[in-house]
């Protein structure tokens, strides 16, 4: 029997009194406070059962204090429920099932049936807190100090004090309390409360840490880039709740079904009294007809599979997100950062003009100074590698899906592919058309440079796929995926030479951003249920217009992780066939918990309104419904695909 707000079952806590904690109890005297009542309540009725039950005056008094201690938190949540959400929920039910009992002098049933709804919500309570232990972990990883460096001293802070910019030391043994970069040091460090990876990784100079995240061996100075509620660690928290409260709409048809249950339920038991004039009847069937089962077999489920998704480093935005991976057909991937690894190379510097190689590299780093494309990377690795000073541009316009164009003093400088120079009407020569069209049967990409109205030269950069997209492809294969595509704004060559093995249906070159949407809008209106896989700023519109958008994590733009409806932590391509497992089996679950639910019911009323199934035995009933489903839904918490 369970009338409870959907927070509290994402807090992992119901207490009766409605409120929330981070954990189902917190001190010694709460762990005892629960079965404080039901364990008198037993005393009682033993008592009542030995000194003559309902035929003695001290065996109904003793039932009647039952009845009172077990029946009271029952009837104030009723009348709460009438008077402040105005409406009539499972435990008004068992209300008019208490007071019926006790009007007929079955003071023992009454007694009983009360007691069993009670001992029933504690178990089911303590079960379904296992579904929010996900979120309780997060939290419970959230470091409370840091170590920082003030002043030339170390203090220690609490870690809402730490300040970006500062520096903050992290020890053997501790967590790491602010997502930043490794200034000094090395370390080993595990990432997976984080990520979801289970092997530690190395942090030198110049890597990246994670809140939350633990610093196995080594010394590292980290200087803040993000503290506080900023962190990675402390998003993911507020994007699992948020998650976790938002209901998919097979439960809001749960919901609506539920709120006429209760009003038809009262006339059905009236009818069955009007019938046969056994009110024992009625108060069976009010007490077998609550539609606990049915109304937590959704949340629970929902809660646990994003729960265990949050633990995996894929954080999925809500319970309609679930719904919709469980429809998914088709899976439409980005190339660069997604299919592979972003970490692009230069591999060639060209000069088509009086320009040096490295002159071509240095106005090609100036274009890319502020930019964080993965082939900016590249270039600007490069330019760092030759010892080349780059100076930041004055101005810079990214125009997305071609190129960039800055403002260096009085030059302008372009760097992009041929259809940003054709659009600034640059004539490639046709020198410089079948150096471009080698590279990209080789499998790399190029980027024009311009100078000033005249093409400076051509950097070839190549990239490598990632060795793990080939398995995902299968396995989402696997899992019912009709059609896997690839889109980019790669040359044609480029892209067939790139995708060659690996096991796509289709691949679709030479596309701007707004042809990546129109591919993914066709796809849709052929009927088919479409997840977009990216990384990038370029790859935010077709991420949102797919049915479910995946971002690529720690290598994705921020843009990109907002557009996307699962954000992956890490960028371990896998995941996005281990969430879409998980989607899969969350849906599956809620569908066998609300068909286990109404079968339940249906049986019981029947078996009630025939006079087969008494009050006690209809409270057995109820019970072994709700635990059937709260331990159908707990199958998630440890739930993996791939074993």
């Amino acid at each position: 029997m369970h009338d409870i707000s959907r927070e509290a079952v994402i807090e992992g806590k119901i207490d009766h009194k409605h409120k929330e904690s981070e954990s189902f109890w917190t001190s010694e005297p709460e762990k005892i406070e629960p079965f404080f009542s039901p364990a008198l309540s037993v005393i009682l009725i033993s008592l009542s059962f030995f000194l003559g039950g309902d035929k003695t005056s001290i065996g109904i008094n003793l039932s009647l204090a039952a009845c009172a201690l077990s029946g009271l938190p029952i009837i104030k949540n009723s009348i709460r429920a009438i008077f402040e959400d105005k409406r009539l929920n499972a435990e008004f039910l068992v209300t008019l099932a208490l007071f019926a009992s006790i009007w007929v002098g079955e003071y023992l049933a009454g007694a009983i049936v009360v007691l069993m709804m009670n001992v029933g919500e504690l178990l089911e309570d303590i079960t379904i807190a296992k579904t929010g232990d996900a979120i309780r972990k997060l939290i419970e990883i959230t470091p409370d100090y840091a170590t920082v460096i003030r002043g030339g001293r170390e203090i220690t802070v609490s870690t809402e004090e730490v300040q970006k910019g500062e520096l903050v030391i992290v020890k053997p043994g501790e967590k790491i309390p602010v997502d930043g970069i490794v200034e000094r040091g090395f370390a080993e460090v595990d990432e997976s409360a984080i990520t979801g990876e289970a092997l530690p990784v190395n942090k030198e100079e110049g890597n990246g840490v994670f809140s939350g995240t633990i610093n196995k061996n080594g010394v590292i100075i980290v200087r803040a880039t993000r503290v506080g509620s900023q962190t990675t660690l402390a998003k993911i928290i507020e994007m699992v709740k948020e998650a976790q409260s938002k209901k998919p709409p097979i439960e809001r048809i749960a919901d609506r079904f539920s709120g006429w249950f209760t009003p038809a339920i009262l006339l059905f038991s009236a009818i069955v009294y009007l019938i046969t004039g056994e009110i024992l009847r009625a108060v069976s069937i009010l007490v077998v007809a609550c539609p606990c089962a049915l109304v937590i077999a959704t949340p629970t489920a929902v809660v646990a599979g994003i729960g265990n998704a949050a633990r995996k480093g894929i954080l999925i935005k809500g319970g309609a997100i679930l719904e919709n991976m469980g429809k998914l057909t088709s899976f439409v991937f980005d190339k660069t950062g997604t299919v592979t690894l972003g970490v692009a190379r230069v591999d060639e510097i060209k000069s088509f003009s009086t320009f040096s190689e490295d002159a071509v590299l240095e106005l090609a780093a100036i274009a890319e100074k502020h930019s964080t494309h993965s082939l900016a990377n590249a270039i600007l690795s490069k330019a760092e590698e030759k010892g080349l000073i780059i100076t930041p541009p004055d101005k810079s316009k990214t125009i997305v899906g071609k190129g960039v164009k800055v403002i260096s003093g009085n030059d302008e400088i372009i760097i992009g592919n041929p259809l940003m120079f054709k659009d600034e009407n640059i004539e490639l020569p046709e020198e410089v058309c079948k150096y471009i069209d080698t590279k990209a049967n080789e499998g790399n990409t190029t980027v024009c440079v311009g100078f000033n109205g005249k093409l400076a030269g051509v950097i070839s950069i190549s990239d490598t796929i990632r060795k793990e997209v080939s398995e995902t492809i299968n396995d989402l294969k696997s899992l019912g995926a009709k059609s896997i595509v690839m889109l980019t704004g790669d040359r044609k060559e480029s892209a067939k030479k790139i995708s060659e093995g690996i096991g796509f249906d289709r691949v679709e070159a030479e596309l701007l951003p707004e042809d990546k949407v129109l591919h993914i809008t066709k796809m849709k209106e052929t009927g088919e249920i479409v997840a977009m896989i990216g990384d990038g700023i370029n790859d935010a519109p077709a991420l949102a217009l797919a049915d479910v958008g995946i971002a690529m994590g720690t290598g994705g733009t921020d843009i990109a992780i907002e557009s996307a409806d699962i954000a992956l932590v890490s960028d371990d391509i896998s995941k996005v066939t281990e969430g879409i497992a998980i989607g899969k089996k969350t849906i599956q679950i809620i569908k066998q918990s609300l068909a286990i639910s109404i079968v339940i019911n249906a049986l019981a009323l029947y078996f009630a309104s025939s006079g087969l199934l008494g009050p006690i035995g209809g409270a057995i009933v109820h019970n072994i419904g709700s635990f059937v489903v709260v331990g159908n839904s707990a199958r998630l918490i440890s739930y993996s695909f791939k074993k």
